[in-house]
Formats: C-alpha cells, structure tokens, sequence
C-alpha cells in the first residue's frame, strides 16, 4: 500500500489545519498574482503563515510537526495549542480562534474548506481528528524534500517566479515560472480558478498523492492547459516519468520511500517538462532562462 492510502487519514486532517492558517492569509497579506500571497512557508519544523499584520500587530501562526504544536506568535508571546490524535477540526479551529483573540488578534475567516471532498465549515467538523507524529515527521520530510528540489530548479531561473510553498487548497508544495502574456481564465465566475490563471505559466508541484495516485507525485502544469496533444516524453526525461493526457500535466511518481528519493532526478524532471512545456506554449526569447549565474559556487549543496 502507498503512502498516501496508508495515512490518508492523518493527511486530510493535516490539509484542514493547514486550511485554517492559509484562510487567515486569505484575508491578512497583501494580494499578489497567482494567489501567491496566500502559500504557506514550508520550515525546519513544519509549516507557516510567515510574518502577517493584524491592525497595529504582527504576528505568525505556525504548525510544529516536531513538537506537535500549533503556534501563535507576536511580538510579545508564543502560546502553544497541542497536535493530538483524537481532536476534531472543530476544537483546532475554536482553539486557534480563541487563543488568538486572547492576545489581540481577533481574526475572522472563512470557514468552510476549499478543493477537498469535505465541505464541513471547520466550527462542524468533528470527523477528521487523526494525527500520528510519525507520519506527521515523514509528511513533514516530503515537504521539505519537494521544497528544496523545486528551490534549486527555480532559484537561478531567469524568468518571473513565485517561489516553492505549501498552495493548502490542494496540499501540494508549487512554484510557478510565469510569462508576460495575459490568458484570463475562461470562466470568470470561479474564483479560484480566474485569479490563479491568467497568465501564461508552468506550475511544478508535488502533493502526497490522491485516491488515483498511491505515492507521492511530481507534476508540471503548463497553462494555457494542454488540449487535443499528447506532449512527449525523451531521454531527458527520467524513466517512468510521462504526460497524462486527462490531467494536461506531465508526471513523476515516487514510489520509493522518502531516504531513497535523488533530488537530482527530480530536478531533471522539472528542467525536461520546462522545455517541452516552452515549446507547447511557444514562449518566445526564453533561451537565456537557464543561462548559469556568473556566480562562485556557494555551499548549497
């Protein structure tokens, strides 16, 4: 059994505390493109608001996957609320609330999640309450692998980007190459949909994997989305990886465990799917996108 259907359970209740913090950015950071406001940071312990204004207040809310915490940060306190096996979304959300308003920050969000199969306002939920702390670390790992190697893809990228973070809608760590050509969204009543594309882009992402996808999974999504094509595969790519044709999405599954997973293979997917993406979209005046940086080497490894 592959991971996602092993801990699909403690992965949904992740995806809806991760919710929670991202809806608090929804309404709290400035509005970019490509709801790039609106991802979560990935860090040492977990993931993370980053740094938000609340009227006079700055503060941060961050999930500890190792100390298995939730943290409400300002300027002045840090109050814990605990990750346990057995609470409901409704007691994370009603914690997270409170405890905040207890130091001043009486945030206001929308409740009822987005692009997940449950549509119970996070106050009703008290079906998804699973949290293991080792599958917590390992999801925690994932994350971190997935942001590090799409980090080392897209840093030296010359081109407009939006760097690696945790899009919580889908709970797939994303980062975004973007050309200055406007496509608006066909269809302007979806919400999501029209601010997240319109303008032509290449996201490269990875999600723990679904109810079709046993493993964790690389993707590359060009958009205007791929129609009536089936784009290749060649030697550039790594074995196993191809197109889907029903997602318009190239794909890379991992189905070794997370110690065996090479970085490099990863990233020579991203590089492979970036260049036949380019010839699909017929981007123009993008050679010098991988050109080296005239830089020493620094200790990145």
């Amino acid at each position: 059994m592959g991971f996602y259907k092993k801990n699909k359970k403690e992965i949904i209740t992740l995806q809806l505390i991760s919710q929670i913090l991202g809806k608090v950015k929804v309404e709290y950071a400035a509005q970019e493109p490509q709801w790039a406001h609106v991802i979560l940071d990935i860090t040492p312990r977990g993931f993370s608001t980053g740094l938000l204004k609340y009227n006079d207040s700055h503060f941060e809310i961050e999930v500890d996957l190792i100390k298995s915490i939730i943290v409400i940060k300002t300027e002045e306190n840090d109050t814990d609320i605990k990750l346990t096996d057995g609470k409901s979304i409704s007691e994370y959300y009603q914690e997270i609330m409170n405890t905040a308003a207890a130091v001043g920050l009486a945030l206001s969000i929308h409740t009822k999640p987005q692009e997940m199969e449950t549509k119970t306002p996070f106050e009703d939920d008290i079906v998804h309450y699973h949290y293991k702390e080792d599958v917590a670390r390992q999801i925690l790992k994932w994350f971190q692998f997935a942001w590090d190697a799409e980090q080392q893809f897209i840093a030296p990228f010359r081109q407009r980007k939006v760097y690696p973070g945790l899009f919580w809608g889908t709970f797939d760590v994303s980062c975004i190459v973007i050309y200055n050509e406007f496509e608006p969204f066909p269809d302007d009543s979806k919400v999501i949909e029209r601010a997240a594309f319109d303008e032509h882009m290449i996201e490269f992402g990875f999600w723990l994997g679904d109810d079709d996808f046993e493993h964790p999974t690389f993707f590359t999504l060009p958009y205007p989305f791929v129609e009536g094509v089936e784009l290749e595969t060649d030697d550039s790519f790594p074995p196993e990886s191809y197109f889907s044709s029903k997602m318009a999405e190239y794909i890379y599954e991992m189905k070794d465990s997370i110690d065996q997973a090479e970085s490099g293979e990863v990233i020579r997917f991203m590089e492979a799917s970036c260049r036949k993406s380019f010839e699909y979209l017929k981007w123009q005046n993008t050679e010098h996108s991988f050109v080296e940086l005239k830089m020493e080497k620094n200790k990145k490894q």
